[in-house]
């Protein structure tokens, strides 16, 4: 089993970057690029930007080398599923597409796998005393829990390396769990996308030769929530496996918390700002950690850490009540996210004060009529 594992990693790993050494080549070609045009990138160069397809057909070719031999539940439901998601990322990154008509292909690719594939919440898993979960319940849960991790993952894709480390993290620690679950088609999706993720970070690496695109982070936030909701039932009580799992839930909740606390944090954000949940802006952890002048590979390193301090409690503290753990694991984020906040808030106010003694000496300078280079207040600008 270990020989074919590291096989499959490998294989996924050199037709990865085999792929995207073809794809960077046609997208300078064919000019397909990903313009920096607007305020809150962070790239400064055109950049391709379907590192996404790479990831998906490098994992589909590993992923058929052992199919046969061990399969995996459901699996024409997850591959349909994740054909929808490709091609919804796909029109994204080559000619745009509505954020309404992206987020009802993503409701359809939810639908495809929890209807006809049957893969959905069953039970609350003791959590606040519950039980068993009202079918419906199960249905309507999954299907946003589904949504929720897809764009979680799209939305902290905004700086090199980000989206592709968490993802390589959380991968390989669902490969291990599979492992312990006797869960082996599972584990090797989970190995392959490992090799396939490795692949694209050595390119993404600043200066990034490529981005994943919405084609990458969309499938991998997809087959990440895949990976969760089987996690979580095949985890739950009176199911056999190797390893009991104790509140699988959380643990899945500890091993997404980046992703998971950043989109709800920016979604109220921009809810209490009058804006629209999607709406572009640079209010992520990863923008605020770059504007306090951190690079990206320390910005990425910065969140990584905390990753894996959360996912690390979760798995270690299994005996402590489910309830003891989400609230150790809330009470870290929000204790994480002040701490950024002060700092990010007095960088300001330094950045506020120097640009106004600044354009105050430039007017006194002006008055007196002295020649002065006329400053405009865009030009004074610092980070939100």
């Amino acid at each position: 089993m270990l020989t074919y594992s590291i096989l499959t990693a490998l294989l996924a790993f050199a037709l990865v970057c085999y792929a995207i050494r073809k794809i960077i080549y046609v997208s300078h070609k064919k000019h397909l690029f990903d313009e920096p045009s607007e305020l809150r990138k962070v790239h400064i160069t055109r950049t391709p930007n379907l590192g996404g397809v790479a990831i998906f057909s490098s994992m589909l070719i590993s992923v058929c080398f052992f199919m046969p031999h061990t399969g995996i539940d459901r699996q024409n439901y997850i591959l349909a599923g994740s054909i929808v998601i490709f091609f919804l990322g796909l029109t994204d990154d080559l000619v745009g597409m509505n954020p309404n008509k992206k987020i009802l292909g993503q409701l359809v690719a939810a639908l495809i796998l929890v209807l006809p594939g049957g893969l959905h919440f069953t039970s609350w898993q003791g959590f606040l005393g519950w039980g068993e979960m009202p079918y419906w319940v199960g249905i309507i849960t999954s299907v946003l829990f589904i949504l929720l991790v897809t764009n979680a993952f799209n939305l902290i894709d905004g700086i090199n390396c980000l989206a592709g480390s968490i993802g390589l993290l959380v991968c390989i620690c669902f490969a291990c769990l599979f492992w312990q679950l006797h869960l082996t088609g599972y584990y090797f999706l989970a190995i392959a996308l490992c090799g396939c993720l490795s692949g694209f970070l050595v390119y993404n690496r600043t200066p990034a030769r490529i981005f994943m695109g919405d084609t990458g982070a969309l499938l991998l936030g997809f087959m990440l929530s895949v990976f969760s909701i089987v996690f979580i039932e095949s985890g739950k009580p009176g199911t056999l496996n190797a390893v009991p799992v104790k509140g699988a839930p959380v643990i899945v909740l500890g091993l997404l918390i980046i992703p998971i606390y950043d989109t709800l944090r920016v979604f109220l954000l921009r809810l209490f700002q009058g804006k629209l949940p999607f709406s572009a802006d640079r209010s992520h952890l990863h923008h605020r950690l770059i504007d306090l002048g951190l690079s990206h590979l320390q910005a990425v390193g910065v969140l990584l850490l905390v990753n894996t301090i959360i996912g690390w409690f979760v798995l270690a503290f299994q005996e402590l009540p489910m309830e003891s753990r989400i609230f150790g694991v809330i009470a870290f984020s929000l204790l994480m996210n002040w701490i950024l906040g002060r700092v990010h808030g007095r960088r300001t106010s330094r950045w506020r004060k120097a640009n106004e003694e600044v354009l105050d000496a430039l007017r006194r300078n002006d008055k007196r009529g002295n020649t002065v280079l006329r400053m405009p207040k865009k030009a004074a600008t610092f980070p939100e």
